[in-house]
């Protein structure tokens, strides 16, 4: 972590130097990560549409009771994968399928998700991430008398995929039907973003092209920030009432991309009756936009750091289920 602040805060700067980085540190402990079983399913038709399931080798969490986390990557919308193939001995995202089920005793779900060069468009990332729940609710959440807490964690364009499905209108009826009734078989526990971009007003000129690939001509509407608003407009924000929210943001992350648009969308939460007071805003001291989900994994207290709070979070938020 050191090494961090001297490589730059610009994400495309960045982001091999921050592999090179953490690659050793990753290698170390590959025998660790690798001990976390690991299945992988498909839950959608699209080549693209399988997750990795990790179970924990300890049993659950008494405190956290019957839970599961999604987790969903970054990349910009043009890159990612569940296993990183240009990461050694496949430990990324393994890493991260690990921590948390080690750390919370309960089973994570990672998929891949369709990408630009697969024709995705908006809202392909909420659709897919839809498909997923529909995938947990039917392996996961057959006991409507003890519904499965649900928690969902999206990093970067992952995090737009999330505000996509939570906050736009092609969703609402799926979430009704998926966390509402008198009987659930999952319940909506809690949502944590980090180091999402929340609007794309300042990002740099070279997103243009990827932006209008994905968003077409109403990025600015289609994105989290202008979702929110327009969630709140039409009142189905009251939706999310009694969601625990967690936002997450690197002390190194840039202004202009990650910053600043957080700032916006954490302003324009706090100021939605619905929601205000389940928000929980932290930042990560000494990562980048990149370093933060390849420190998990590390056995090095510091690096993890970030991680225990995220899982002192859902702890919380489960027994509040």
């Amino acid at each position: 972590m050191e090494s961090l602040p001297q490589l730059g805060k610009a994400i495309a700067q960045v982001l091999l130097p921050t592999y090179q980085v953490y690659t050793p540190l990753l290698l170390r402990q590959a025998d660790t990560i690798k001990s976390t079983a690991r299945q992988t399913f498909s839950y959608g038709k699209h080549p693209r549409q399988h997750l990795d399931l990790y179970t924990p080798s300890k049993t659950t969490n008494s405190k956290i009771g019957k839970s599961v986390l999604i987790f969903l990557y970054g990349g910009g919308f043009v890159r990612g994968d569940k296993i990183n193939p240009n990461f050694p001995e496949g430990l990324v995202y393994a890493n991260v399928g690990h921590f948390f089920a080690e750390n919370l005793g309960v089973k994570v779900i990672i998929p891949d998700y369709r990408l630009i060069s697969h024709d995705a468009t908006f809202p392909s990332g909420g659709q897919d991430l839809e498909l997923v729940i529909e995938w947990a609710k039917e392996h996961m959440g057959h006991d409507a008398s003890s519904p499965t807490n649900l928690f969902i964690m999206g990093n970067s364009a992952g995090g737009v995929h999330l505000a996509t499905y939570l906050f736009a209108p092609d969703f609402r009826g799926n979430r009704q039907k998926q966390f509402k009734g008198d009987a659930p078989a999952l319940k909506l526990s809690g949502v944590i973003f980090l180091a999402a971009p929340f609007h794309f007003d300042r990002a740099i000129a070279e997103r243009a092209q990827t932006l209008q690939a994905y968003f077409g001509n109403n990025v600015r509407d289609r994105s989290p920030l202008g979702l929110l608003r327009a969630c709140k407009k039409d009142g189905s924000i009251d939706d999310l009432k009694a969601v625990p929210a967690m936002v997450l943001y690197g002390g190194l992350d840039p202004q202009d991309e990650i910053l600043t648009p957080k700032n916006d969308f954490v302003k324009e939460w706090i100021e939605t009756d619905a929601v205000a007071n389940e928000l929980t805003v932290l930042k990560i001291e000494g990562h980048n936009h990149i370093s933060p989900v390849l420190a998990l994994g590390t056995g090095i207290s510091k690096e993890e750091a970030w991680g225990r709070q995220v899982v002192e979070f859902i702890i919380a938020a489960a027994s509040k289920s």
